[in-house]
């Protein structure tokens, strides 16, 4: 109550004031009524707005207290239910016992499906394999690829049936594996198959192009069926023989091979039978790189699915197979200007617009790692500048014995022919950059 009364002390005190600076002159007298009207409908105004602010808070409480009467409600029936729901859990473990004889019933049932779905598979093994195989040696893929998959998803449900049994038979899984060994080696034979379309893939696509969609289509099929033996793996601990097979991985591997059998076949001469090998060893290569990545550019990109990346995959394979074959070279030894040669043709060749800086390849070529790692090549340049002060050396010494015998005997030393002054051999050039 005190603050009430203070409130309405400093009130009063106020419209005294207001009053007083209102009335500060004779003539305002006249305005008074003009005056208690204006604060008349101010008054009337704020009270206005005073009521429709209490009123708008108490329909929000009323609305509140209504949705949390509703929630109290809502919470008394879910606790009725979960009530229920105890109850009726109570009763499911006698349930499971009563149903067990129903579960393996259903087991049974599923099993005898799947049989069902594969007898026609199951009783044709022998002759679905030879099928295969002869399909295989026709060149008919995609047939024989189909056939292949039609035995493996027999052979792979029965054995997942055999799996989901409770008290699982180590007996029957090996009897039936034994059953179907002809579809695995089946499925190694195909596999040999493709391996060989893959390793001859930069001569067979300008001539049969589709032979190599064939074989990709193939590893693209194994592909997705490998995800979906991991994703059955996750789910139920089930992986099915042979797999993951892992075939896209396999071809990366066999093309690299080729890669590297091609830039090893371009060493056709040694030091012993042309001192000039190895300026032929690193022309041939670059002819024989330059065509290839032609050939990969134009007619392998519509071969391959856009995944596989195939330019720069190639371009990454010739680039470190070349690494590796150079490495050797290096390891077996340099002579003479075989060092300028080497260094030479890395440092220039290589990048240059004669191989990777070609505009037909069209190849970022900083992205490319070194060819030699950067130790190997400072170690070229050392062994070459101590071979060429070794030979400065040995010239060096051969003049002054041969000047100090001349200049002791008394035939005069040998002369220019334009110049009639006494001349000696030059030293062996060098050439280094």
């Amino acid at each position: 109550m005190s603050s009430m009364e203070e409130i309405e002390d400093e009130a009063k005190a106020a419209a005294e004031k207001m009053v007083m600076n209102m009335m500060q002159r004779p003539g305002q007298l006249e305005k008074v009524e003009q005056y208690k009207k204006r604060i008349t409908h101010k008054k009337a105004s704020i009270e206005a707005q005073l009521k429709s602010a209490v009123q708008g808070k108490l329909d929000g409480v009323r609305v509140g207290l209504q949705q949390l009467q509703e929630c109290l409600d809502d919470i008394q029936q879910i606790s009725l239910k979960m009530d229920e729901l105890e109850d009726l859990l109570k009763g499911v473990p006698p349930l499971v016992a009563t149903l067990q004889a129903v579960r393996e019933e259903d087991c049974r049932h599923s099993q005898y499906v799947t049989a069902m779905d594969s007898l026609k598979h199951i009783f044709t093994v022998p002759e679905s394999v030879a099928k295969t195989k002869q399909w295989i040696g026709e060149g008919k893929l995609l047939h024989a690829h189909q056939c292949l998959s039609d035995l493996e998803n027999s052979r792979d449900d029965l054995l997942y049936e055999l799996h989901r049994l409770p008290n699982q038979s180590s007996h029957d899984k090996i009897m039936l594996k034994a059953y179907f060994d002809d579809v695995q080696a089946v499925s190694e034979l195909l596999e040999k198959q493709i391996k060989l379309i893959l390793a001859r893939t930069l001569n067979t696509v300008r001539k049969e192009p589709t032979v190599i969609v064939t074989a990709l289509r193939i590893i693209e099929r194994e592909e997705k069926r490998d995800q979906m033996a991991i994703q059955q793996q996750d789910q139920s601990g089930f992986m099915p023989p042979g797999r993951p097979k892992s075939w896209r991985q396999m071809a990366f591997k066999v093309l690299k091979s080729a890669v590297n059998e091609r830039i090893e076949g371009t060493r056709v001469d040694e030091r012993e039978d042309d001192k000039l090998w190895l300026i032929r060893y690193l022309e041939l290569t670059r002819q024989l790189i330059l065509e290839d990545l032609r050939v990969v550019k134009t007619l392998c990109v519509p071969c391959f699915p856009p995944h596989y990346d195939i330019v720069n995959k190639y371009v990454d394979m010739y680039h470190s197979c070349l690494s590796a074959s150079l490495q050797d070279v290096v390891q077996n030894g340099l002579e003479g200007n075989e060092y300028v040669t080497l260094l030479s043709w890395i440092l220039n060749t290589y990048p240059g617009s004669e191989l990777m800086g070609s505009p037909e390849l069209n190849i970022d070529v900083s992205t490319l790692k070194p060819l030699l790692a950067n130790d190997i090549m400072q170690k070229l340049q050392d062994d070459y500048l101590q071979k060429m002060e070794l030979n400065y050396r040995e010239w060096m010494d051969k003049t002054l014995e041969s000047e100090r015998a001349e200049w002791g005997g008394r035939s005069l030393p040998p002369t220019s022919n334009h110049t009639l002054r006494p001349s000696t051999h030059t030293p062996p050039s060098s050439y280094f950059k």
